[in-house]
């Protein structure tokens, strides 16, 4: 394997920690109280300046699933969603 390959390696521990668009809603609903729609999350995730997913399958054109890593969304939530980590009674 060359070292330009070790880009492309997804460690153990990162698959531990991926948000899918289920968990990316209920992220994104933290500050209502409820989550966001299913439609809602994917137009967000769509946005220019969102983070990118670490996996997009079957392809980058039209993924049917994807995968971020969740210090990514949460940086990104961080910035754009102030708030969104205080508890929800």
């Amino acid at each position: 394997m060359s070292p330009a390959d070790d880009d492309d390696l997804i460690r153990r521990a990162d698959l531990r920690d991926l948000v899918g668009i289920a968990q990316l809603q209920a992220m994104l609903g933290r500050v209502r109280g409820e989550p966001v729609s299913r439609t809602r999350a994917q137009v967000i995730a769509g946005m220019k300046g969102f983070p990118d997913p670490l996996i997009s399958h079957p392809s980058a054109e039209d993924p049917q699933m994807r995968l971020w890593l969740r210090a990514d969304v949460e940086g990104w939530l961080d910035t754009n969603r102030p708030g969104w980590r205080r508890d929800v009674p």
